[in-house]
């Protein structure tokens, strides 16, 4: 807890540059132990994911046609498209634990401009979730080998595509875990953000395939299905990786510019 107050409070009282204000959230973010606790098991469950899927492929039941086809290097990582709510969901609670705690305070008044803040947040958790991709990712693809071997199977991976997946994984995490800085600057209150976080990213893409004859092709372009094109097998979708993953980042652009405007016109 005091690690949570240290930081902000040497701040006050002086003008604090960027540098200065990431490094006061660092401080925070490692100072809950809930934070290292998730982050730690989202890089294990991406790093059991990237072990898990080869295992299968190598003992499935072929009997079944679902279950007749090639090893790909996209298996590696095609967990990492759900996962990264799990980062959204801390980054949202970084924010909104500060306003039920009322730290938010401290940090406005060390950081009056407000935006820096904001932007900290989003670097620190952002970094965190870039590292947690690569990582894991860079595991998944040099254990996974070996794994193949074993039932004498394997899959091939250009370079240009091995560097798709690995910085790709990190970018598509940190991406989100942006939205999810966005959201909870947006709502504040705890409960409310994670439960919103949950709907947007899973819940609300679904909608449209219930109600309109379009709704496929609408659904290609919320977050989590436009995002994770970067980790997917070429020819998933026409739009292809990087138009996916740039329309992710315009949902991150739009919510985190009117996190940035509410949280400069709200009280704290």
């Amino acid at each position: 807890m005091m690690a949570t107050l240290i930081a902000p409070a040497r701040a006050a009282g002086r003008n604090v540059d960027l540098v200065g204000t990431i490094r006061s959230e660092w401080i925070k973010f490692i100072g809950l132990a809930s934070n290292t606790a998730i982050a730690g098991f989202t890089l294990l469950l991406l790093i059991a994911n990237g072990v898990a899927m080869p295992w299968a492929y190598v003992f499935r039941d072929r009997g079944s046609p679902q279950a007749d086809y090639d090893a790909y290097a996209e298996m590696i990582v095609d967990k990492t498209g759900y996962v990264g709510v799990v980062l959204a969901i801390l980054a949202a609670l970084l924010v909104t634990n500060e306003y039920r705690s009322g730290q938010i305070r401290t940090t406005i008044l060390s950081v009056p401009k407000r935006t820096p803040a904001l932007a900290s947040k989003a670097t620190i958790i952002a970094a965190v979730s870039f590292v947690i991709g690569v990582v894991s990712s860079s595991i998944g693809f040099a254990i996974a080998p070996a794994i193949l071997a074993g039932g004498d199977y394997s899959f091939s991976l250009e370079i240009a595509d091995a560097i798709r997946l690995i910085l790709g994984s990190g970018l598509y995490l940190a991406t989100m875990s942006i939205i999810g800085i966005a959201i909870g600057s947006l709502i504040r209150n705890v409960v409310a953000s994670v439960l919103t976080t949950i709907v947007f990213l899973i819940i609300v893409p679904v909608i449209p395939q219930m109600f309109s004859e379009y709704g496929t092709e609408i659904t290609r372009f919320f977050p989590i299905q436009a995002g994770s094109l970067l980790l997917a097998p070429h020819g998933t979708d026409p739009m292809g990786p990087w138009i996916g993953y740039l329309i992710l980042l315009g949902w991150t652009v739009i919510l985190f510019t009117a996190a940035a405007i509410a949280l400069k016109r709200r009280d704290a």
